[in-house]
């Protein structure tokens, strides 16, 4: 058996629950990005899903051998595979939920095997040689320095996050790819910036909304635009070989398969001038500034810090960055934790209640963050400039959030997209929350 589609099919459960494997596209997807090379297994297992096979085997219990052979059946008659291409697919599902077989033929279920593994010790500091020196008050002795170690960074789940994070976005109007790999957009469009319902939309990887315009990469590596382009901001006609790009308020950037950076659009502040740049993972693109997040978990930035506001060379292990605005900015650490970076008078509350954070969004006046429990926080300015600290508290099972001005996005593990409203003034909604019928 290949371990490395267990591992794969691990890294999606552990990520987002046992309920994404009840969505066939979405298991699917998760599998393309996580096991690229095992065609051939990823398509079997793709059948098994089809069948509902997971949901049959993870409640079977006592009657494991039973539904075990209806399964193998089951995949054999609906799509033509023999007995041994049956039993292997429902091996690897039978070592995810925990099931064994004895030697005698009976079933039993263990936990998973992460689960089994004891908790990290605390690494205690080795106490210094007694001397002359004291700490606190006179004639107490010094005490051995307790630290837990910071929990280890999981690439794959980050390889999860962001191809989901990558499919919608918002600004004043929203954008996403659908099932079938178009791009649609919904609400005010001066610009033509939801402009995307088109042909040349197709087949589509990732999309980022900017101030009045789109950018959207494809399969192929190329990318395309439309909407305002007063500052150059969609020359990509002749990009190449990109992964990933980010549309910030007058620029876009796009990030290369070998880990360099293009850019254009406005660059007074010095936005573009990232060419440079190496060794990068992820970017984001702010007003006035870009980030790039390097391999090794440090963040080069490029733009306006004439009043200190991109100070990040000091954050480490980072997998993300927020922008809101100018002195309001966060940094998504490996560890799930969040560390401030903004201006104090615009950064006054703390980030300790948000632990397990998947992933992050930022709008001009809030903050989301999608939790590993599938709920989302917000961090609102709507109402003083310290901020409001509050839950989309009907929002549950989310796989994916995209932070627009006045409305957030959300993409479901049954493969829905949701919208809400956040602006205080009702009357800033144009059409931006008409996703519901999307298939995602």
């Amino acid at each position: 058996m290949d371990t490395r589609i267990i591992d794969a099919l691990k890294a999606i459960r552990d990520t987002y629950g046992d309920g994404v494997f009840y969505n066939l596209t979405t298991a699917r997807n998760l599998l393309n990005d996580l096991a690229p090379t095992l065609r051939k297994e990823r398509i079997q297992v793709a059948n098994f899903l089809e069948i509902g096979g997971y949901f049959q085997l993870k409640y079977a219990e006592d009657t494991y051998p039973i539904v075990r052979e209806r399964l193998v059946s089951q995949l054999m008659d609906t799509f033509a595979v023999d007995e041994k291409t049956a039993e292997w697919v429902l091996n690897v599902f039978s070592e995810l939920l925990g099931f064994n077989i004895n030697y005698d033929g009976a079933v039993y279920r263990t936990e998973d095997p992460a689960k089994e593994k004891p908790a990290p010790k605390p690494r205690i500091m080795k106490e210094r040689p007694a001397s002359s020196e004291k700490i606190g008050v006179a004639g107490k002795e010094r005490r051995p320095i307790m630290t837990v170690p910071r929990p280890k960074f999981d690439e794959k789940k980050a390889i999860i996050s962001r191809r989901f994070a990558q499919r919608i976005s918002a600004d004043l109007h929203s954008v996403a790819i659908t099932r079938d790999g178009q791009a649609r957009s919904a609400g005010p469009n001066p610009d033509g910036q939801c402009h995307t319902n088109t042909y040349d939309w197709r087949d589509m990887k990732a999309v980022s909304a900017g101030a009045g315009f789109t950018v959207g990469l494809r399969a192929d590596g190329t990318v395309l635009g439309v909407g305002r382009n007063d500052f150059g901001q969609l020359a990509v006609k002749d990009w190449t070989d990109i992964i990933a790009v980010s549309a910030g308020t007058r620029h876009t950037v796009g990030l290369r398969a070998d880990g360099t950076l293009l850019a254009c659009g406005q660059s007074r502040h010095g936005e573009c001038k990232i060419s440079h740049w190496r060794n990068i993972v992820h970017v984001v693109a702010g007003q006035n500034c870009t980030f790039g997040i390097k391999k090794d978990g440090r963040v080069l930035v490029s733009g306006d810090n004439k009043n200190g506001d991109l100070q990040v060379s000091h954050l480490e292990n980072v997998a993300d960055i927020g922008y809101a605005a100018p002195g309001r900015i966060i940094a998504l650490l490996q560890d799930g934790t969040i560390a401030r970076v903004g201006r104090e008078n615009y950064m006054r509350r703390s980030f300790s209640g948000w632990r397990g954070v998947r992933q992050i969004s930022a709008a001009p006046d809030y903050f989301a963050g999608l939790l590993e429990n599938g709920t989302v926080r917000l961090l609102a300015y709507f109402w003083n400039d310290s901020g409001v600290e509050a839950a989309t508290t009907d929002w549950r099972d989310i796989v994916a959030i995209a932070a627009g001005r006045h409305h957030i996005l959300g993409w479901k593990t049954n493969g829905t997209l949701i919208a809400e409203m956040l602006h205080p003034d009702i009357s800033r909604n144009k059409g931006q929350l008409n996703v519901g019928t999307w298939e995602m």
